[in-house]
């Protein structure tokens, strides 16, 4: 059995495109792929790629899983609702080898005790959450780079950043709602391992990149056991890091706008200067919602540095 996407792989229905998803390092990505009856196989796999923010030229193999995660038994056509899952390397690569016979393994293997594995769940839950506890009390680097005491935790900021996003009005915003609010709430969160990098850290960004990327793959892989949860907070990671989808670059504006409302907050209670975070920041917000935030609260900070002076 071949369960690998196929030059002459033809979809189930000539009447509708099929409808694919793309699955790679246990995320599904809820960007859904519309495959008409002529495949374009060179354009799938580079959306592929870009979907999982991988180089053009890296080679990739397309693995083909149905609606129950199982191997594809038909080769030759492409089932709607299908998943494909995105392995880095070519089909005759020992990982991907590997992958596929994990799969086929998986799928042939009788139901376990039930118990046995939800013990293992919750254990590998209880010990996800204390590690998030840890945004609790981990303090934001660019407040303790410039002595505020006691500085705001990285909790702190992702919970303002969630009640942005719980005023989003639908109508008027273009994204979805929910999916902003969830992102808030996951986007920082493979700093409770890492910490808050900062660019003046002497970190380069792929390295923060990949730190952060490997700390996500821990919780949600070898803590949450790619569940379905797990494979949605780390869908929501990877499209905040990709900043592709109109709800990823809302939210990139939420957390800028939360950093500098913070940083006019502390210049009011502690009597500091915070320009630098005004002047890092400044041309840098897309979304109309946020900008009009921005101009008030621009006006707002003027006007407290007249009374100041």
């Amino acid at each position: 059995m071949d369960s690998f996407l196929q030059d002459d792989v033809a979809v189930s229905s000539q009447a509708t495109p099929s409808v694919v998803k793309l699955q790679y390092n246990g995320a599904v990505y809820d960007n859904s792929i519309r495959i008409l009856p002529t495949i374009d196989n060179k354009e799938l796999y580079n959306a592929a790629r870009n979907l999982a923010n991988l180089p053009k030229d890296t080679p990739i193999s397309l693995l083909r899983l149905d609606h129950k995660g199982e191997l594809v038994t038909n080769p030759r056509t492409l089932i709607d609702g299908e998943l494909l899952e995105i392995i880095e390397g070519n089909p005759d690569e020992p990982n991907v080898a590997a992958r596929q016979t994990e799969l086929d393994s998986a799928s042939q293997t009788p139901t376990g005790s039930n118990r046995i594995v939800q013990s293992q769940s919750v254990r590998g839950t209880l010990q996800f959450l204390h590690i998030v506890e840890k945004l609790k009390r981990t303090k934001r680097t660019g407040w303790v780079n410039n002595n505020i005491k006691p500085a705001e935790s990285i909790a702190d900021h992702m919970y303002r950043m969630g009640i942005m996003a719980l005023l989003i009005d639908e109508k008027t915003a273009g994204v979805n709602k929910d999916r902003c609010i969830k992102m808030a709430i996951v986007h920082d969160l493979a700093e409770s391992l890492v910490g808050d990098i900062t660019p003046f850290d002497g970190v380069t960004v792929e390295d923060k990149h990949t730190q952060e990327r490997n700390a996500m793959h821990h919780l949600c892989n070898e803590l949450l056991g790619w569940s379905a949860q797990a494979q949605e907070i780390f869908g929501l990671f990877t499209e905040y890091e990709a900043a592709a989808t109109p709800e990823a670059l809302l939210v990139k504006d939420f957390d800028k706008f939360e950093m500098i409302m913070q940083a006019l907050e502390y210049e009011q209670s502690e009597d500091v200067t915070l320009e630098d975070f005004f002047a890092g920041t400044r041309g840098k917000f897309k979304h109309p919602m946020v900008t009009a935030w921005v101009n008030e609260l621009e006006a707002e900070r003027a006007q407290s540095r007249a009374i100041k002076s």
